[in-house]
């Protein structure tokens, strides 16, 4: 484990004085945060209706199984119930102090909490650290992704149980400290167009974990773990995984009839990859994956890859893709700038979003549109997929560490995701329009995403005592 060499400002306001936390935020209602109305009902009857309204369109199995694990905490909760934060602040007036512009939109993940984020390998075969779900991402206000980020921080910290309110606020001052000195550095450069967290570049715990996962993890791991041999041929486990599952023979010649339109929506280095690599050795259903995607259609499809020897065999997760959470809340313009980019096609959105968002991608990514009507984002699942264990934040130390680096990591991403993707979509700096709104007033910002989102996560841990008592 290692400390940068230098101490940065938000470590030094989390552990030292905590000068920006002074009064620490009470607790504040959902209008005083500037939510939407949710009409003359209770917010328990409201939060009910919003989630079966939600659920409805998922088989009673996934159903069950998806509200048995958003019971456990609040936390799973919120990840569960992305719909309601972006009908609750999706379009709230408080954005407007530091954004609510046209040059303050970017490529949103749109569902950010700290668990989507995590480690794979990029297309260079480095092990990075980054953004790792774009079901969700459309192009809108930076601060709904700062806001939600941090509610997870707030949240995360409080099932640690050894945190108090000033803690807590430092928490939150070190991951936006560290997101503001971020788009401060990469105003006026490039230099976010090639910025990656690494193992080398890290510190605190998340170094350590990076290194933990590139020495443990390997395509031959996971391929002994996701797949067996059957006459000497490589198929996925489809009756031995406890997450995987057979699919018909209808399904899997559709999906084999489609690789040919998938082919043709690669770009960068898979363009280049030959029909032969694409070919469909086995098809599996993909179960029990996520907390708000439990029940979307999802595939496991192997491919034989670049050789015939079954040893760099590779594995693609085929994903049926709707219209995000944010689409009916967000801004109007922000949402029509997405819809025209990705041309209505919610695979391509995502698609899109993973290429504007990320640096060195997977050479995998693409689309395809099935049979059964849905279109389905394709990838590669990486050998180095992992969470990073936010168990282990145990201490205002470790914790504001790997805040400090969820910070930057939020802010690189952001800062790709502007005219540096594609300045026919966004034609501005949004890492440029950032530092002017908040040049000087650091202490403001901060301020102003703790009176948002410490009085939010009051807000969810409510919610999440009404959806465990009502279901």
């Amino acid at each position: 484990m290692k400390t940068p060499a230098h101490t940065t400002a938000c470590l030094a306001l989390s552990i030292a004085s905590l000068a920006g936390c002074q009064g620490v935020e009470p607790s504040r209602t959902l209008e005083q945060l500037g939510a939407r109305d949710f009409g003359a009902t209770s917010r328990t009857s409201y939060v009910v209706a919003e989630i079966q309204a939600q659920n409805a369109p998922l088989d009673a199995a996934s159903r069950a199984e998806k509200y048995a694990e958003m019971k456990q905490s609040p936390f799973v909760f919120f990840r569960g119930t992305n719909h309601l934060y972006w009908k609750d602040l999706g379009a709230s007036p408080q954005l407007w102090d530091y954004g609510a512009t046209a040059s303050t939109r970017t490529f949103l993940g749109g569902d950010m909490h700290v668990n989507n984020t995590g480690s794979f390998d990029d297309d260079q075969g480095d092990v990075v650290f980054a953004l790792n779900d774009f079901d969700e991402a459309l192009i809108g206000d930076y601060q709904l992704d700062v806001w939600r980020m941090a509610t997870s921080l707030v949240l995360v910290a409080r099932e640690r149980g050894v945190f108090g309110a000033s803690e807590e606020a430092a928490i939150v001052d070190a991951f936006t400290e560290a997101y503001l000195d971020a788009m401060e550095a990469f105003a006026g450069n490039n230099d976010e167009l090639s910025r990656k967290l690494v193992q080398t570049n890290t510190y605190g715990l998340l170094d350590d974990f990076l290194a933990d996962v590139a020495a443990k993890e390997s395509r031959a791991e996971m391929l002994d773990e996701w797949t067996v041999l059957v006459a000497g041929v490589r198929r996925l486990a489809v009756n031995g995984h406890p997450d995987l599952a057979a699919v018909s023979s209808s399904v899997e010649a559709d999906i084999v009839a489609r690789m040919p339109d998938y082919r043709s929506t690669l770009s960068g280095g898979g363009v280049s990859l030959p029909a032969s690599y694409f070919k469909v050795k086995s098809v599996g259903k993909r179960l029990h994956a996520g907390i708000g995607s439990l029940g979307v259609p999802r595939y496991y499809v192997l491919i034989e890859g670049a050789t015939s020897s079954g040893s760099d065999d590779r594995i693609l997760d085929v994903k049926a893709e709707g219209a995000p959470s944010g689409w009916a809340y967000a801004d109007a313009a922000g949402v029509a700038v997405t819809n025209t980019a990705c041309g209505g096609n919610m695979a391509r959105r995502v698609v899109l979003a993973q290429k504007s968002l990320g640096y060195r991608v997977d050479d995998h990514l693409g689309w395809m549109t099935l049979a059964d009507g849905n279109a389905y984002a394709v990838r590669e699942r990486s050998p180095y997929k992992d969470t990073f264990p936010v168990e282990d934040l145990s201490t205002i130390t470790r914790i504001t560490k790997m805040a400090e680096q969820w910070g930057q990591v939020l802010a690189a991403h952001h800062a790709r995701a502007d005219q540096d993707w594609d300045p026919s979509v966004l034609a501005h700096s949004v890492d440029g329009a950032i530092e002017a709104l908040v040049d000087g007033d650091h202490d403001g910002f901060r301020a102003k995403v703790r009176a948002i989102v410490i009085p939010y996560a009051d807000q969810v841990e409510r919610d999440h005592q009404s959806f465990v008592a009502s279901f």
